[in-house]
């Protein structure tokens, strides 16, 4: 191949993964490292001595695969995914934990705590008071995974906290309350669209009691903090439900509690691709985070992110190290952002403008400790040669944060939520006050494990919903826009307005979840939360008439959604007769079913021929044509796409309202008649993003179902002991009261 072929080809590639080739972040010249007795080194580390005299790290291997959040190298990875496809194993044993003492004359002291040739030691964290070192430890590739320990400062005494092979437990926390929060896989899930597990956030006593889950998400939340001046926990979140799984690793925040999770910033943006690493800047409201992509390592660009300038896209982020405004550069769309040049993980802010960092240069293969200021001026603590050095965290007391109160009463089953105007906010921007007439609420259902798919839930859709969806009900939308209205605690729901045409005007394409016993409250529809809904009513029509429970949707609530028993049967008595395959006009609406032994789905002829588009799709996991897309189409259907656009839809964008077989059984096709309660069926079918299986093992083969529920049973089993470890933590705060 000629040179010019290669530089082509290269060219492609990146454009292919939304890289500029040639445009990266760059300085006139690169700045030497000093070291810390260097005489300019010292005139920057005096005014911070004091905080950063004795700092804890780590050397270990740079983390990351083919997706930032992989990491978890669970032992048993090859069980939980029986078909043994597992793309992602990425652990490098050989590690050691670390202290790094700076002495009166600037000379640094570095000392091995603990030393690991086949572990991994990783996620250091101090104690308020600065006299323990909690961190996560995993001894072999497959002998063991990793679980939270914790040291004694002064007498280096080591204590096991979480136990449990098969289950990864990393990123623990102190919290104010002396409670514990961390990652972990315990929640026994798989991502969506790849062979791996998944880790949500749980929280424990301080001895690793009272285990139990506070966050339900779809794929992994990782890296969990607390908020210096706000008291409240920052954590990343991948979210991908009923759009494109490339951009939205935005940065989430809630109580130390779990309640009130909502985002902190980028939750409807292509920008940041995904916020790694961030930490709460003392004395402020900000984040000191590495901005960095989908398909990378944890690795990227140092950045401030002030929400109170705005929460999404580049609006309240700016570069650091040096100072880079990012206003003018429009929406950026970069898959594996942040890639090229010189490289930042693991920040710890110590202000606004001076903070410890693990970095290296783009010309250095090693990470190692620097403290560094915001224009990028450095000085190197700790480097090896042979790995990198990183996750520093000073061993000193701090101030303790706030301790933000926000009820839960683990002893309820529900929560609350409310909506003071659904009309306010760009959600529903346009549509006519008192069009809306209802909020559905879905609850989403996360697979267990892949049991050998090619690509993607084959066995719940095509090209549509990413996981089971299960109507749990509706609540009546007031005059006024509000509503109230009770939902089952611990569970991923989302929302639906629904117009009197029983078609969604706006579809929630996230979740939400609620603590037992919490109240959330929506002032609109995707309104700004920066802002307040001037002349609004705090008693609105629903506050006035009360809380109530979900109006079933018919039949079918509480029960995941599935064409062959919820759809099929429509067909079967309006349709069939006509639409049964052979000389009969198309679509074939017959309940045939068709197999797809390669991607293990046996879907039923109506849904197959329905959702068909008439196109070669090339492989299932081919998104470079459909990200970006808001909606797809067939020749009788639009739904919103697998791989739409992260950023907010204007209303009625896609699906029911405006998919012609609705128009077609709405006008009486061939004096069809369909009752209100069939057309509300097929048209909720449309809006939840055409599932067809109303379950994981919904028209598997048996061995196939057996494999997951093999892992499935795994779950429940955990649950179960979860079940109990609440029962006991109820015990306990009642007798502590």
């Amino acid at each position: 191949m000629t040179a010019f072929r290669r530089l082509c080809a290269f060219v492609l590639g990146c454009v292919l993964v939304g890289l500029s080739p040639f445009v990266s972040r760059s300085y006139a010249a690169e700045p030497a490292d000093l070291g810390p007795a260097d005489a300019s080194a010292k005139k920057l580390l005096a005014p911070h001595i004091d905080k950063i005299r004795r700092i804890v790290f780590t050397k270990h291997f740079d983390m990351g695969g083919s997706h930032y959040a992989y990491t978890d190298a669970v032992s048993n990875e090859d069980t939980l995914n029986p078909s043994g496809r597992v793309k992602e194993f990425n652990f490098k044993g050989g590690s050691s934990l670390c202290l790094l003492e700076i002495g009166d004359d600037y000379a640094v002291k570095i000392t091995t705590l603990l030393e690991d040739k086949d572990g991994v030691f990783r996620d250091p964290d101090v104690s308020f008071d600065g006299k323990r070192i909690l961190f996560s430890w995993k001894k072999s590739a497959r002998g063991d995974d990793y679980h939270l320990y914790e040291m004694d400062a002064a007498s280096k005494k080591v204590r096991q906290l979480t136990f449990g092979l098969g289950m990864a437990d990393y990123e623990g926390i102190y919290l104010p309350d002396g409670n514990i929060m961390f990652s972990s896989t315990r929640c026994i899930q798989n991502v969506d669209c790849w062979h791996v597990s998944v880790c949500n956030m749980y929280l424990m006593n301080k001895d690793g009691k009272h285990m139990r889950r506070i966050g339900f998400d779809q794929v992994h939340s990782n890296y969990p903090q607390v908020h210096p001046t706000t008291g409240l926990v920052t954590y990343t979140r991948w979210e991908y439900n009923d759009r494109g799984q490339i951009y939205p690793q935005p940065l989430f925040r809630m109580y130390p509690n779990g309640a009130q999770q909502t985002e902190f910033y980028g939750n409807n943006s292509y920008f940041p691709t995904t916020i790694l690493h961030a930490r709460g800047i003392p004395g402020t409201r900000k984040v000191l985070a590495v901005l960095s992509g989908h398909h990378t390592h944890q690795r990227g660009k140092l950045a401030i992110i002030d929400p109170s300038k705005g929460r999404q896209e580049t609006s309240g982020v700016t570069l650091v190290a040096p100072v880079e405004s990012l206003e003018g550069k429009g929406v950026i769309k970069i898959d594996r952002y942040g890639q090229r040049g010189d490289q930042w993980q693991y920040p710890y802010p110590l202000d606004e403008k001076n903070y410890l960092v693990t970095f290296r240069t783009q010309r250095q293969k090693r990470f190692g400790i620097y403290f560094m200021n915001i224009d990028g001026q450095r000085v190197l603590l700790a480097s090896d040669p042979n790995i990198s050095c990183n996750q520093p965290i000073p061993l000193a007391p701090r101030q303790r944060p706030p301790q933000p109160a926000y009820p839960i009463d683990w002893r309820k089953k529900t929560g609350v939520f409310t909506i003071q105007d659904i009309y306010h906010g760009p959600g529903l921007k346009g549509v006519k006050r008192g069009s809306i007439k209802k909020v559905r609420v879905v609850a989403l259902d996360f697979m267990a494990t892949d049991i050998g798919r090619k690509h993607g839930p084959s066995t719940i859709s095509d090209l549509a919903a990413w996981d089971v969806k299960i109507v749990l009900g509706e609540a009546p939308v007031y005059e006024d826009g509000s509503a109230a209205f009770e939902v089952p605690a611990r569970t991923p729901v989302y929302f639906q307005a629904i117009d009197e045409n029983g078609h969604v005007a706006q579809s929630m394409r996230s979740w939400s979840t609620l603590m037992p016993g919490e109240r959330f409250g929506c002032i609109g529809c995707h309104e700004d939360k920066n802002r307040t809904a001037a002349g609004k009513s705090a008693v609105t029509m629903a506050m006035k008439k009360g809380v109530k429970p979900l109006e079933p949707f018919y039949d079918i609530s509480n029960k995941g959604f599935s064409f062959p028993k919820m759809i099929q049967p429509i067909f079967d008595a309006k349709c069939v007769k006509c639409h049964k395959g052979g000389k009969t006009k198309p679509p074939n609406l017959t309940a045939e079913p068709v197999w797809d032994g390669s991607a293990r789905k046996n879907w039923n002829r109506a849904y197959h021929e329905l959702i068909s588009t008439g196109r070669a799709r090339g492989p299932a996991n081919d998104t470079s044509q459909r990200l970006g897309v808001i909606a797809e189409k067939s020749k009788y259907l639009n739904w919103i796409g697998r791989w739409s656009i992260p950023t907010l839809l204007p209303p009625y964008s896609c699906g029911s309202s405006k998919s012609p077989l609705i128009t077609l059984l709405t006008k009486g096709h061939e004096k069809v008649k369909m009752t209100r309660q069939e057309m509300d069926k097929i048209a909720c079918w449309i809006d939840l993003a055409l599932p067809h299986s109303g379950s994981w093992t919904e028209g598997m083969k048996p061995e196939d179902k057996a494999l997951y529920m093999k892992v499935h049973n795994q779950r429940l089993k955990w649950e179960k002991t979860e079940a109990a470890n609440i029962r006991e933590y109820i015990k306990a705060q009642a007798a502590s009261n």
